[in-house]
C-alpha cells in the first residue's frame, strides 16, 4: 500500500485536471495512525476511538482518559501523523470524546521545466472527531462519531463531514472473546467518491485468567471502498506491566498484494500506558514507527 500511495499522489498531481477528489488526501487515512500496536477496530491506545468510536468508552470508575500518538515513516518522502485525544465519562455512563488528527506527506517538491525545485507541494489532511459511546446491555458497547475532515493537495483545499457507527462485543463467556466492527469516514450517498472504510477484528484469550496476565489471539480486517484491503492474524500477551504485540498483515489493492509485519511493546505504569510499535517497510520505503502515550484518571 505504501508504494501505491506515493505513486497515487504523483498521479493525482499529473491528472487532477481530469479527475478531482471530493476531498483531497483521502489516501493518508489508509495509514494506521494510532493502530500499529493494535488492530484498528480494537485500538484503545491512545484510546481516541479514531477508528472505532465504541472503544472510546471508559469503564465504571474511570473518569478521564487523555492520549497522544505520533506516526512517522522516517523517509525523505514519508508520511507523518499526529493524534491528540480526550475522553470523559459522565455520571450517566456515556463517554464523550474529542480527537484531532493530522497526517501529511513531506518531501514533495514543485518543479517547472527542469528538475530543480521551486518550492514544496502541500499534501495533508486534518480530521476532527467528536464521539459518544456507552454500554447498551451487558457485553455490548456502541459508539457514534461525527467527523470533520479537511484535505489539501497543492492549491486545492476541500472539507467534508462524515458520520460513523461502531460496536464492540466484549468479555464474552467463551474465552473472554471480543468482536469489534465499525465504519470509518462514511458519507451516506457518497461512498463511490469518498471511499469509506470498514474495520473489524475478533480475538480471544488462549492463556491466562485476567486482563493483566493473558495471551490473546485474533484476526483483523480493514476494507477501503475502491481501495486497499488488509487482513491478517495478530497476537498479544501481557504480564503485569509489560505487553507485547505482533501481527502479520496482507494488504491487497487490485492485482497487487504485499505482506507486512507489525510489532510493538506497551508498558503500564501507575495510570500511564506508553507504547512503541514498528511496521516493516516494503519496496524501498522506510519502516513505520509509532509512539503512543495515554493516561487514565479515576474517580
Amino acid at each position: 500500500m505504501r508504494p501505491m500511495l506515493i505513486g497515487g499522489i504523483a498521479v493525482f498531481f499529473s491528472a487532477r485536471g481530469l479527475v478531482a477528489q471530493p476531498v483531497p488526501a483521502r489516501d493518508l487515512w489508509e495509514f494506521p495512525l494510532g493502530a500499529v500496536l493494535e488492530p484498528a477496530a480494537l485500538a484503545t491506545q491512545p484510546g481516541a476511538g479514531l477508528w472505532n468510536p465504541a472503544v472510546s468508552a471508559l469503564r465504571p470508575g474511570e473518569r478521564i482518559r487523555l492520549g497522544v500518538a505520533s506516526l512517522s515513516t522516517g523517509a525523505q518522502q514519508g508520511v507523518d501523523g499526529q493524534l491528540l485525544s480526550a475522553s470523559y465519562r459522565r455520571a450517566s455512563g456515556t463517554t464523550l470524546g474529542l480527537s484531532v488528527a493530522r497526517s501529511s506527506v513531506a518531501g514533495l517538491v514543485r518543479t517547472d521545466s527542469d528538475p530543480q525545485s521551486i518550492g514544496d507541494i502541500s499534501y495533508a489532511s486534518v480530521l476532527v472527531s467528536a464521539t459518544a459511546a456507552r454500554t447498551l446491555v451487558p457485553h455490548v458497547t456502541a459508539g457514534v462519531a461525527i467527523r470533520w475532515r479537511e484535505g489539501r493537495a497543492d492549491r486545492e483545499v476541500n472539507s467534508a463531514v462524515a458520520a460513523d457507527l461502531g460496536v464492540v462485543l466484549h468479555d464474552l463467556p467463551w474465552q473472554n472473546a471480543r468482536i469489534a466492527l465499525s465504519s470509518f469516514l462514511w458519507r451516506p450517498g457518497r461512498e463511490v467518491e469518498d471511499r469509506p472504510a470498514f474495520v473489524a477484528a475478533i480475538d480471544a484469550r488462549v492463556v491466562g485468567d485476567s486482563a493483566s496476565r493473558e495471551l490473546r489471539l485474533g484476526v483483523s480486517q480493514n476494507n477501503v471502498n475502491r481501495g486497499a484491503t488488509e487482513r491478517g492474524p495478530f497476537l498479544s500477551g501481557r504480564l503485569d506491566r509489560l505487553e507485547a504485540r505482533a501481527a502479520i498483515v496482507r494488504a491487497s489493492a487490485g492485482a497487487t498484494s504485499v505482506m507486512r509485519i507489525r510489532s510493538g511493546l506497551a508498558v503500564y505504569y501507575a495510570r500511564y500506558v506508553v507504547g512503541v510499535a514498528r511496521e516493516e517497510g516494503i519496496s524501498g520505503l522506510g519502516p513505520v514507527y509509532q509512539f503512543t502515550l495515554s493516561s487514565i484518571l479515576k474517580e
